[in-house]
């Protein structure tokens, strides 16, 4: 049996990921498809626009066979840690054997050259890497630069010639698009599980269409940035609504008129009262915040308007806007630098917390209950007496108190209550 791995966020899920969906499912010849999605929250430091449940209805409907959710302290972290954990919990499952992710460059030699050698970190890297941070350059930046210059895989240029420079602009082009990093992290999260004999292979499937910054809706395949800035403006439908697949599109439009669009701006006020409460002193506490970007935050407090504001207010060179909307996001949701740790010694897989599945894919779930030796939830409301390890109890506390958060704001929001998490059964799709 062939099942392939799909780590996403679904923010929301447009036609560039049903065509990710669809190629990949092809390229591998997969029986089944496992999706680990993000909850209510993203890596941006973002909520998602529309609930995690909702988002497994539509994956579903466009061609999953189960979707999994990621933690929270991984799902609002870093590349690393986004990968890491979305990699070890479809390792955890025990079925998966392909892994399909997106990406701006698919030429899977070149990318697991550069997997290879950001792993290895040989003594010019460190050095460039060193210096531009040093210079100030955020961690992002300074790791694209120092790779930039230090790194040639034998089938490009010699260090002296004079395409040298183009070579630099061509790795610095390519790490500056998300899917590109996050298509590294895969690869090393792949190369470091199970020292290196994790049996999932790696698909890499090439973008099409706008890429990931691009807020262009008049074009075939939009990108996740310009659907959500249409829906979030409240642009007229007719200029995004073709972006969804064709699946779902009705069931978006039926949503819409009832619910509204989640964002940043909504948790101003939740996230005002956290910071009032906090002791200055215990703001490097939370995951993403150090000892200066703490007092920044501690500064500007009296001065607070709301998320976004701050956000901005907050972003320099050395802090891009969403490694500070990052570490806001988890002062409000109390993820804190503890819980990153809980999470590795957890070995990024603390339990399989299942969504929903496709009714027609029952023997899928009866393989990965067989295979896997994870803990898996389907009744929410009973996951602590299921769960033995403290630090597992721990990230499902986490996990259920951004649910009740992000419900809650949703509930005010759209002036209508919102079924608490442990009340609701796992999302059956039958075609």
């Amino acid at each position: 049996m062939k099942v392939l791995g799909i780590i996403a966020e679904f923010n929301p899920l447009h036609k560039g990921h049903e065509y990710l969906l669809l190629q990949a499912r092809e390229k591998c010849r997969a029986d089944y498809t496992i999706v680990i999605m993000s909850g209510n929250f993203t890596q941006r430091g973002e909520p998602a626009i529309f609930d995690k449940f909702i988002r497994t209805r539509w994956a579903l409907a466009c061609g999953a066979d189960a979707v999994l959710e990621l933690p929270a302290v991984a799902a609002t972290a870093s590349a690393k840690d986004f990968a890491r954990t979305g990699v070890s919990v479809l390792a955890g499952t025990g079925v998966v054997s392909h892994l399909a992710f997106g990406c701006e460059n698919a030429s899977l030699p070149l990318l697991d050259a550069l997997a290879d050698f950001l792993m290895e970190e040989p003594p010019d890297f460190r050095r460039a890497l060193k210096e531009g941070l040093k210079s100030g350059l955020s961690w992002p930046a300074a790791r694209s630069q120092a790779l930039s210059r230090s790194f040639s895989p034998p089938d490009m240029v010699h260090q002296d010639s004079p395409q040298k420079k183009k070579q630099e602009d061509f790795l610095s082009d390519l790490l500056k698009q998300p899917n590109n990093i996050l298509a590294l992290e895969y690869l090393m999260a792949l190369k470091e599980l199970s020292g290196g004999q994790c049996p999932i292979r790696a698909v890499p499937v090439q973008r099409v269409h706008s890429g990931y910054h691009d807020e262009s809706l008049d074009t075939p395949i939009c990108s996740a940035t310009a659907l959500r800035r249409g829906i979030i403006e409240r642009l007229d439908p007719s200029l995004w609504i073709s972006q969804f697949p064709e699946t779902i599109r009705a069931c978006v439009a039926k949503h819409l008129k009832t619910i509204p669009p989640v964002t940043v701006s909504d948790f101003s006020q939740a996230l005002g009262y956290r910071l009032m409460t906090t002791d200055r002193n215990d703001l490097q506490s939370y995951l993403d915040i150090d000892r200066e970007l703490g007092h920044r935050i501690a500064d500007y407090i009296e001065f607070y308007t709301g998320f976004e504001e701050l956000c901005r207010d907050l972003s320099v060179r050395s802090y891009t806007a969403t490694r500070v909307r990052r570490g806001l996001l988890h002062i409000l949701l109390g993820i804190r630098q503890e819980d990153r740790k809980i999470l590795e010694r957890e070995h990024y897989a603390p339990y399989l917390r299942l969504l929903g599945f496709r009714k027609e894919s029952s023997d899928l779930l009866s393989a990965i209950k067989k295979q896997s030796q994870l803990p898996i939830i389907t009744r929410p409301a009973r996951a602590l007496e299921q769960l033995e390890s403290p630090g597992a109890r721990r990230l499902f506390n986490l996990d259920a108190f951004a649910c009740a958060l992000y419900d809650q704001t949703l509930s005010i929001k759209s002036h209508s209550p919102v079924i608490h998490e442990f009340r609701r059964k796992i999302i059956t799709f039958c075609q």
